[in-house]
């Protein structure tokens, strides 16, 4: 019944949508989902994803042009920034429990995220500098000065703003479906969208240039992350509805595009 109820929603959405022909607005509304449509996913799937044939010919995701001629580059230069895209890690193997952040660290990823650069736009790229993105995290712990909460990110005045101190922002189990080793994270982070900062000028095109950006964006934070230490992993299995219930967005006009973790790895010193 929940899997009905959820589809019966999502069509809603989409269809009340499709009387304004927005586009961008029925796919991503129609490719929401909740626990019942990702472990139905996994389910088909398990068959494949347990074929050795399989592994082994997706194993190398690339193409290839044997009978070209190539030209071999040189070794990466060794500085910080190119340290940590070599160093930059997703996957948590001795979770730390109940690490704290520093208030230097919260700071540091926020900014990096959204935050205004030199010509007091964004260090992101963004379509026409429109800039349609917002950014949230839950900490999940006090941390100096910030309360473990709900917070919301403001680029003008480089500040967190809280939203919530409610315990159920803390159950991220709740929201979130995929957890292995990843319990004790320390900071939760949720990018949305607003389309129509963009699509009044790109329509059903902004669609593409929000997820360029949105992108733009985990790259950056998962770099600093990685500076610190940090392992930063991009989640798609979020209870979208659910997530956006928290946040307090209506899920349509803002809608969730993407989460990261952020985890203390006791094996990463």
């Amino acid at each position: 019944m929940d899997d009905f109820k959820f589809t019966m929603i999502s069509n809603y959405h989409a269809c009340k949508l499709s009387d304004d022909d927005y586009l961008l607005q029925l796919f991503h509304q129609n490719t929401k989902h909740g626990n019942q449509y990702l472990m139905r996913n996994m389910f088909q799937s398990r068959t494949l994803l347990n074929n050795k044939n399989f592994l082994k010919a997706s194993s190398v995701r690339e193409k290839q042009y044997p009978l070209c001629e190539k030209v071999q580059l040189q070794n990466r230069t060794k500085d910080l920034l190119m340290d940590c895209m070599y160093n930059r890690r997703s996957q948590v193997k001795e979770p730390v429990t109940n690490y704290i952040l520093t208030e230097e660290i919260i700071s540091d990823i926020f900014w990096s995220g959204y935050g205004l650069n030199y010509k007091h736009t964004r260090v992101v790229p963004s379509g026409g500098a429109l800039f349609p993105l917002e950014l949230y995290g839950v900490i999940m712990q006090d941390v100096g000065r910030i309360k473990k909460g709900l917070y919301h990110y403001s680029p003008s005045s480089n500040a967190l703003e809280l939203i919530s101190e409610e315990e159920d922002v803390f159950y991220i189990a709740s929201y979130i479906m995929m957890l292995q080793n990843l319990e004790n994270t320390s900071l939760v982070l949720f990018t949305t969208a607003i389309f129509s900062r963009m699509t009044f000028k790109y329509d059903a095109r902004a669609y593409r240039y929000l997820l360029l950006e949105a992108g733009a964006m985990l790259q950056n934070i998962s770099l600093v992350a990685t500076k610190y230490k940090l392992v930063s992993t991009c989640i798609g299995g979020t209870d979208d509805n659910k997530v956006e219930e928290l946040l307090g967005i209506d899920g349509i006009k803002e809608s969730l595009v993407n989460c990261l973790l952020l985890t203390k790895d006791g094996s990463w010193q």
